[in-house]
């Protein structure tokens, strides 16, 4: 009877809602409280207060200020010889890039004997706000020029000819001459201070943590991707080293995200954007005053899903944690050689957009 009675007292929920705080969200819950995340100063306070307890291990570097004035600030942790960029908010309003970062940062403070064996392999430069005006202001952009600053690194001759090398191979027409000096702003000065500071930490492997908006597993399932990670760069545009182990990079990432039961991860769809900051990293590009750091990154991104919610933000920051866990697992313990990169490409790919009304039709007007 008690089973029974439980059961006839539990919530109805839509079909294909998983509950009724998501991974569909229902009408009325998609906007983000915005008091209900950490702000750039809360942010920064987190960092130094860790910085505090973890008896010099931790060490924040400001290395410079925003466009407003507002600290521009690195976390390094670890001693070993791998070097690893973490970065999140370079768009100042898909939010838990933050909160994933500083959740990351926590356990690699305060963890057991595993995570002291990932600090004496990998040295870690962990950026939790790149954007600190747009974070504040909950807008894309920086908020001195209004441009994207993952638009904002550098292309050079070599890197542009790639860019209509790749083209003509895909039957596409070249770039006009005029886009070449589109590539090579460094407007803002976030872009400046992070591309120096990126050159002088040469890190083997990035990950960029963003948002986007809401679309299905594929093309013919009922379910909603969460999670997905892709790769900034068309692979004619990489060496191949680079090209296999980007993908593997994802294929751990998404095997770690997917341990979670509301996590469904899917492939990002093909974008080529070499004037973005991890996509520059991978290619050499030059920096602010035509210099070079003669390194490559292994670099790709996180996209959690769009529409997220009010109540959605616990998974969200946690497929992103677990994600880049099971990378750097993978890199601490030498098994991410042995990852298939294959396997990257068997990933569900993203499907259509999924908006309110086709999951709720009853509660919009026609």
């Amino acid at each position: 009877m008690a089973l029974i009675a439980a059961l006839l007292l539990a919530p109805m929920v839509a079909p294909g809602v998983a509950n009724a705080n998501g991974p569909f969200v229902p009408p009325g819950q998609e906007t983000l409280n915005r008091s209900s995340i950490l702000s750039a100063a809360e942010v920064s306070a987190e960092m130094h207060a860790l910085a505090a307890r973890s008896k010099g291990a931790l060490r924040i570097e400001e290395i410079g200020r925003s466009g407003r004035g507002r600290p521009l600030e690195i976390a390094f942790i670890g001693t070993g010889e791998t070097r690893v960029w973490i970065q999140g908010r370079i768009h100042g309003n898909e939010p838990y890039g933050a909160e994933a970062s500083l959740d990351f940062l926590k356990t690699l403070v305060s963890g057991g004997k595993k995570t002291q064996e990932v600090l004496k392999n990998i040295s870690f430069a962990i950026i939790p706000i790149y954007n600190p005006d747009g974070f504040e202001e909950y807008r894309r952009q920086d908020s001195v020029h209004r441009i994207d600053l993952n638009r904002d690194w550098g292309v050079d001759r070599q890197i542009f000819d790639q860019i209509n090398s790749v083209r003509a191979s895909r039957g596409e027409a070249p770039l006009p001459e005029r886009n070449f000096t589109n590539y090579t702003q460094y407007r803002a000065v976030e872009s400046q201070q992070f591309w120096y500071a990126w050159a002088d930490f040469k890190p083997h492997h990035m990950i960029d943590l963003h948002h986007q908006g809401t679309y299905y597993v594929g093309d013919d399932t009922d379910e909603m991707t969460t999670f997905s990670v892709g790769i900034s760069l068309d692979p004619g545009m990489l060496t191949q080293s680079q090209w296999d182990t980007v993908r593997r990079m994802g294929v751990a990432a998404a095997d770690a995200a997917n341990k979670s039961g509301v996590v469904e991860t899917t492939l990002y769809p093909y974008i080529n954007i070499p004037e973005g900051v991890v996509s520059a990293a991978m290619l050499n590009g030059p920096g602010p005053r035509g210099e070079y750091a003669n390194w490559r990154s292994n670099a790709m991104f996180f996209e959690s899903r769009g529409g997220i919610g009010q109540k959605s933000g616990g998974y969200l920051i946690k497929q992103n944690v677990n994600g880049l866990w099971g990378i750097i697992n993978a890199m601490s313990d030498g098994s991410l050689a042995n990852v298939d990169a294959d396997r990257y490409n068997e990933l569900p790919a993203r499907g259509a957009t999924i908006t309110t009304c086709i999951k709720f039709p009853n509660q919009c007007d026609f």
